[in-house]
Formats: C-alpha cells, structure tokens, sequence
C-alpha cells in the first residue's frame, strides 16, 4: 500500500534565526549560496518555508529584491511574521507552475527542496523559465542514493522509502551523477562545487532520523521533525537543556568538517549555476 503523501501543513522549517558567519551547518549552506549571490538584483528562493534562508540572505545583501515562494500557507504566515521587506507567494501544488513570470529573476536559491517533488525535471524546467539568460542558480541536495552516503547502505532505507520519506518528505535519493545530469538537461552549467555531511554528517543525520523514528513509534503525541529539534536547538533564550547543548555542539561539528572538507566530494552537495 502507498503511504500517503507528506503533509507540509502539519510542520514548518526555517522559523528559527541564521546569521551570515554562523557555524552550524545552516550557516554553512547559507555561506556557500552568499559565495555567488550578487549585490544587486532579484532574488527567488522556491520552498522557502518559514523563511530562515531569507533573512540571512537579507542581512548579507540588503541591495538584493527577495522574494519567496511555497506550497505551504502556514509556512508562508509564519515567514511574513518573522521577515519584513521580502515578498511571499504561493504555489498551488509541488507540480504547478511557478508564480512567476518569464525571466523575473537574477537568481533563484533552492535549500533542500528538490528531493521533495515528485519530477525533479519540471521544477528545473520552471526555475528555468523565471530565470533571466545567464542568471545564477545555487541549489543544496542531500544525495542519500549516493555510494557516500550512509542512507544508500542501510538495508530497508535505500531510494525514497524509509525514515526519510516519512518523517521529511523525501520521495527521491539521488546520486551526485543524477543531479549534474538533471542540471545539464534542464540548461544549466555549474560554476561552482562545495561539499557537506561528510563521516560526521553521515552518522549524525542517520542517528537524527533514527531517533525521530522511534519518538513516532513509541510516543503517542506526534513526534517532531527534524525542522523542530534544529529550532528547539537555536533558541537563545532561557536555560539551555543538556540536550540542546549535545545538538548545538554536533552542529558545530558538522559546520567544522565542511568548512575543511568542502572540496572533497560527499553526499551533501551545494552547487552554483549559470542558466545557459
């Protein structure tokens, strides 16, 4: 029997705070996109949830016009609550047409996003389209088909199925070579190549959705996201439990490893394009 499709409704990432420079593997992301981000212009994120990669972007480059697109509304109320001075629109489905007009934008920005929808294919085809001629593109992917990733090896929890797929959504695990060639066919030509989620990426993420699983399995309150624990983790307010202190200082690990290993080739790939 088919599971059924994720609710995007019932959970929000990116309500918590990013700033340019932090060390946490959010900082890390957001720093790889500002490498190319121009000074000037109009940007797009698509799926920008609550809103997080925004106002990071915002605080780096106050002289660009930001501008968010998602399927969910509470996602999009939760980002005008928290972000001034950025558009927010919404898509009427993963599969519809961007609303967007044709060559609206300098650059478009995609955070964990193309794993999500179920034809990677059109959705670059219509970041295509919004795009302007010789625009720029950054996209991040969790490549969890990869041989480099510890996803591809578990058994039970290989392509789109498993904890993945129930707890954030994921209906594909691309290889790195699936992803080039998904960029190639759909007219863009990479400029720029960083790496994350290396060995402590790997055992962290997989340690991550394990608990999750079981939080699901054996309490009867819905058991969180993964968006959650990172956002329970980044409060600064108040008494900071043991737990949120072990989250923080594996971030701040995993920030470590990539900002020394971001050349060398892993399953978290963060990619800077030019639309041909």
């Amino acid at each position: 029997m088919d599971e059924p499709e994720f609710d995007y409704e019932s959970a929000v990432w990116g309500e918590e705070a990013l700033v340019p420079g932090e060390r946490t593997i959010a900082g890390y992301r957001l720093d790889s996109a500002l490498l190319d981000l121009p000074e000037r212009g109009r940007l797009l994120e698509l799926g920008c949830g609550g809103g997080r990669f925004l106002r990071g972007i915002a605080a780096a480059r106050p002289g660009l016009a930001l501008c968010g697109i998602d399927v969910s509304r509470r996602a999009l109320e939760a980002a005008r609550a928290r972000t001034s001075g950025v558009e927010f629109r919404l898509a009427e489905s993963p599969a519809a047409p961007l609303p967007a007009a044709e060559g609206e934008f300098d650059v478009v920005c995609v955070f964990d996003v193309l794993e999500h929808v179920l034809d990677p294919a059109a959705t670059l085809r219509e970041v295509r389209r919004v795009l302007r001629a010789g625009g720029l593109f950054h996209l991040h992917v969790p490549c969890e088909g990869d041989a480099r990733s510890l996803w591809r090896w578990i058994p039970g929890q290989r392509g789109a199925r498993g904890l993945k797929r129930r707890l954030s959504g994921h209906v594909h695990a691309f290889r790195r070579a699936d992803v080039f060639r998904l960029l190639e066919s759909a007219g863009f030509t990479p400029v720029r190549e960083r790496n994350s989620l290396h060995l402590a990426g790997n055992l962290a993420d997989v340690a991550l959705f394990a608990g999750l699983g079981l939080a699901r399995r054996f309490s009867r309150a819905r058991a969180v996201t993964s968006g959650t624990v990172m956002a329970a983790a980044a409060e600064r307010n108040g008494h900071a439990s043991p737990g949120k202190l072990a989250v923080r200082a594996v971030d701040r690990i995993l920030w470590a490893e990539a900002a020394l290993l971001g050349r060398v080739p892993s399953w978290g790939l963060h990619l800077t394009c030019r639309r041909t």
